[in-house]
């Protein structure tokens, strides 16, 4: 039974990323997209990278399910992470006659785009957990669900077409301010949510419902071009600056929801919100307010905040050049003409088309190797300080 539901909602993620095409697609100034995940996705099947590797468990078992790596990782890191994945794939695509899939810098872009976009989605909660936490946080004393509970708030019924928290989420937060006078008035401490609670809640208020003749509705695609207007247009920008990473009004979003979903990125808006709504208060700005799909565009924004982060060091890119042992083998006077002078190389030119040039070249370097030399691996950002160093070389190699 979990299996039939979780393959039925991997079915409506990659619906989601086909619809989100055009969407993700636009750039901006401060926060730009660069892959689409709809192609990723294409890519992903027309390679045959899903014979090994699956999507929510939907796909191959020999490599590790893509679904459970992207979120909260740049780009580059995920190419990292590709990479250091590469030896083990080789000789399992050799076992198996498989041809190495090349993939052009778009392409490798657009593949981990898709690899990240579909983080993005909550795998449907528990709905034992959530009654739960229906009971545990008080949610009963006001809110009435399949007949029973209390009526000082809304009966939540209603929010029994949704698969997904994102609606709940946004119920809550819009009537937050009134909700949370109410619970002061009352004695009722004000609920807070942490990790999948907000998931498991939405799962229980599916299953106790008694609204009937319910349809699924399958909600638009977040897409965090339009989240990075909203986040802008509702004012969220004069606390949290204008790219989410803090002022001295408010704290640094990037931190608050590396490497969380949609339903866990939803629980922390919420409890920030009791001390925003204070502050907006004192400050006599209005709270803001959120209609149709306009939170999850706003959540879908904060998910990506690190995914284009860009910088780099170059002197740790130096030291992660001559540590990984790539210099000898990759400049002119490494006395070795195995490989190419990455000084000269038009491959440094952008950060994917140095990861794409490696992606391509693997199966080669992996056999020149022979397994005498260890296969450099990269973590955090040792990619893009990799790429950093070595693009000032070609610059300064083209002074010259």
């Amino acid at each position: 039974m979990r299996r039939a539901g979780l393959s039925c909602w991997a079915i409506a993620v990659a619906t989601a990323v086909a619809a989100s095409r055009s969407a993700l697609a636009q750039e901006s100034a401060e926060w730009t997209w660069r892959g689409d995940p709809a192609s990723g996705r294409r890519v992903f099947v027309e390679r045959g990278c899903v014979r090994c590797h699956a999507i929510w468990g939907n796909g191959g078992s020999l490599g590790p399910d893509f679904a459970t790596v992207g979120a909260g990782r740049s780009m580059l890191q995920l190419a990292g992470l590709f990479w250091n994945h590469t030896p083990r794939m080789i000789e399992t695509v050799r076992r198996r006659g498989f041809p190495w899939p090349t993939l052009s810098e778009q392409e490798l872009a657009d593949v981990i785009s898709y690899v990240y976009y579909v983080k993005l989605f909550d795998e449907p909660g528990d709905p034992e957990l959530g009654e739960r936490w229906f009971r545990d946080k008080r949610c009963v004393q006001c809110h009435r669900l399949g007949g029973a509970g209390g009526r000082v708030g809304p009966a939540l019924d209603g929010y029994a077409r949704y698969v997904a928290p994102i609606m709940l989420a946004e119920g809550m937060w819009n009537h937050g301010p009134a909700m949370q006078a109410t619970q002061r008035q009352s004695g009722v401490p004000t609920p807070t949510f942490e990790g999948r609670e907000m998931a498991d809640l939405q799962a229980y208020i599916r299953r106790a419902s008694a609204l009937e003749g319910r349809q699924v509705v399958l909600l638009e695609p977040p897409q965090p071009e339009r989240g990075r207007r909203l986040f802008a247009d509702k004012g969220c920008v004069s606390c949290h600056g204008s790219a989410g990473r803090g002022t001295s009004a408010g704290p640094d979003l990037r931190a608050a929801t590396q490497q969380l979903r949609v339903s866990e990125i939803a629980g922390v808006l919420w409890n920030h919100s009791f001390e925003m709504s204070a502050r907006m208060q004192e400050r006599g700005v209005g709270f803001p307010r959120f209609s149709g799909t306009e939170m999850g565009d706003v959540i879908a924004f904060l998910y990506y905040l690190r995914f284009n982060e860009t910088g780099g060091d170059r002197r740790t890119g130096q030291e992660v050049f001559r540590a990984k042992g790539c210099a000898g083998c990759h400049l002119p006077d490494s006395g070795v003409a195995i490989a190419p002078d990455l000084s000269r190389s038009v491959a440094v030119r952008t950060p994917m088309g140095l990861a794409a040039t490696m992606w391509n070249h693997a199966p080669a370097m992996f056999g020149a190797m022979g397994g005498r030399v260890e296969w450099p691996r990269f973590e955090g950002n040792e990619m893009r300080d990799l790429w950093v160093y070595l693009r000032s070389l070609r610059r300064a190699d083209a002074r010259h």
